[in-house]
């Protein structure tokens, strides 16, 4: 009887240690959600950039190319923000503009000379009030159309070339990935751009580069532009998933 009482207590005991534990893993795996999200419009690959940014420490997304689906672990707290941005992301590609213009600018070397400028005068209004120049004057310009995700090439001017990567609208923004301008002429010669980078564009403003000498330079070269969507109009609400 003795040892019959033993062998109860001790399986007892045994139950009492593995109860917390089972208890404290049943609790973290009902913390974790699994949700696996098909891409119809947009490549999976691209969409792990949007998804990994929003996954918490314990968070875990996988790829599978096959099917172009993303499998996603994470919280429900975070899952409610990651699917449906990936919802709004995954759209047919919507058509952009790229208004681009070179333009020179001067500062008046005499006190009160009058000013000049052969830009649109909204363009030019904003640019005299950001900028410590007066005159400004087009060397070249073009309106560029493409879509989300095409890559563009384009000679303004016959002077100059400006080629990028257009990337998603995101929280209206999008990324001109291998964003390059150069002088045509002078990029045979040496190979250098007058600009190459990546660039972060809000949509309807207007961003400026300025190329001086120094940052008292009474002339500079300037890269103007303004990044519209051509159809505001955008497409019906795809099914939840």
């Amino acid at each position: 009887m003795t040892s019959v009482r033993r062998t109860v207590l001790i399986l007892l005991w045994i139950a009492l240690l593995a109860a917390p534990a089972s208890a404290q893993m049943i609790r973290k795996d009902g913390e974790l959600v699994l949700h696996a999200f098909t891409l119809r419009h947009r490549a999976a690959t691209e969409a792990i950039q949007l998804v990994s940014p929003m996954l918490t420490k314990r968070g875990t997304v996988e790829l599978q190319p096959s099917t172009n689906t993303l499998v996603i672990r994470d919280t429900p707290a975070a899952l409610g923000q990651i699917i449906p941005a990936l919802r709004r992301y995954d759209r047919a590609s919507l058509p952009l503009t790229l208004d681009v213009f070179i333009v020179r600018a001067t500062r008046s070397v005499v006190s009160g000379a009058p000013v000049q400028s052969d830009l649109p005068e909204p363009l030019t209004k904003r640019l005299r009030a950001l900028l410590p120049y007066e005159n400004f004057f087009g060397q070249a310009q073009a309106r560029l159309s493409s879509r989300e995700g095409e890559a563009v090439t384009y000679a303004l001017g016959g002077e100059y070339e400006v080629s990028f990567r257009l990337g998603t609208i995101v929280e209206e923004q999008v990324r001109l990935s291998d964003f390059r301008i150069s002088r045509i002429a002078e990029e045979r010669r040496t190979g250098a751009s007058l600009i190459h980078t990546t660039l972060i564009l809000p949509l309807e403003q207007t961003t400026s580069f300025v190329l001086a000498r120094h940052e008292g330079s009474h002339e500079a070269l300037m890269v103007v532009l303004n990044l519209r969507e051509i159809a505001k109009q955008r497409p019906a609400q795809q099914p939840r998933r």
